[in-house]
């Protein structure tokens, strides 16, 4: 039983430390963007989302891609926001 307490607590605080790290990518590609330098922005939270399939973060990336004049791979982006959390969604939905 302590065991399974020591293996639990040390894969809590692994998972703990990427958070940061985390938080910090997407800082910097946020920071790159709004400098104007979107390619690289993209690039980050493209390798990004390989281990962070986010919905905010493909959301992102689609207006990056629209801003860019890139519509297929913007829609490719707000369709994976949209399918993962429909608030993302790129046309408002009819409440009728």
């Amino acid at each position: 039983m302590k065991i399974m307490t020591m293996v639990i607590a040390v894969l809590l605080l692994l998972s703990l430390s990427f958070v940061p790290v985390q938080a910090e990518t997407l800082k910097e590609a946020y920071s790159l963007y709004y400098k104007g330098e979107k390619a690289e922005a993209i690039s980050i939270i493209e390798d990004y989302v390989k281990d962070n399939p986010e919905p905010k973060a493909y959301y992102f990336l689609g207006y990056a891609y629209y801003e860019m004049q890139e519509m297929d791979k913007s829609r490719e982006y707000f369709t994976k926001a949209y399918k993962m959390k429909s608030f993302y969604s790129p046309m408002p939905e009819d409440k009728n």
